[in-house]
C-alpha cells in the first residue's frame, strides 16, 4: 500500500507541476504484483472518479490493491490537495490528503494526513 501511495503522490505532483492540475487517476498491484496505473477518458474530474473506481470494481479479481487520486479543493485552508484512497483485497480502506499550493511552477506540499476511509472497490 505504501508503493501505491508513492506512486500516486509521485503521478500528481508531476501532473501538477506539468499542467497546474490533473483528473483522477488509478494505480493498482496486481495479483503477481506488477503495477498499473488506468485513466479515465473524460474531462469532468467527477465523471472521472466514478469511471476509476467502476474499472477497479470490474478488476477486482485480478488485481490485490488499489489507489484512486483526486484533485481536490480544501476551501477552509483556501489551498488544495492530492486526495488518495487506498484498498486492499484483504485489508483496508484508507485516505491520504496532501495540501498543497502551486507557487513559481513548484507544488510546494504539507505534511501528509490519514484518514479512515470506506470500501469503495471490494
Amino acid at each position: 500500500m505504501d508503493d501505491l501511495l508513492d506512486a500516486a503522490l509521485i503521478r500528481a505532483e508531476e501532473q501538477l507541476t506539468q499542467h497546474g492540475e490533473f483528473y483522477p487517476f488509478s494505480v493498482a498491484i496486481d495479483i503477481t504484483g506488477n503495477r498499473k496505473l488506468f485513466g479515465a477518458g473524460t474531462g469532468d474530474a467527477r465523471r472521472a472518479k466514478e469511471m476509476n473506481f467502476d474499472a477497479l470494481r470490474a478488476r477486482r479479481a485480478d488485481i490485490r490493491a488499489a489507489a484512486v487520486a483526486i484533485d481536490v479543493s480544501l476551501p477552509e485552508t483556501g489551498s488544495s490537495g492530492i486526495e488518495v484512497h487506498i484498498e486492499h483485497a484483504d485489508g483496508p480502506a484508507i485516505g491520504v490528503l496532501k495540501p498543497y499550493t502551486i507557487s513559481d511552477g513548484r507544488v510546494d506540499a504539507a505534511p501528509l494526513e490519514g484518514f479512515t476511509a470506506e470500501h469503495l472497490i471490494w
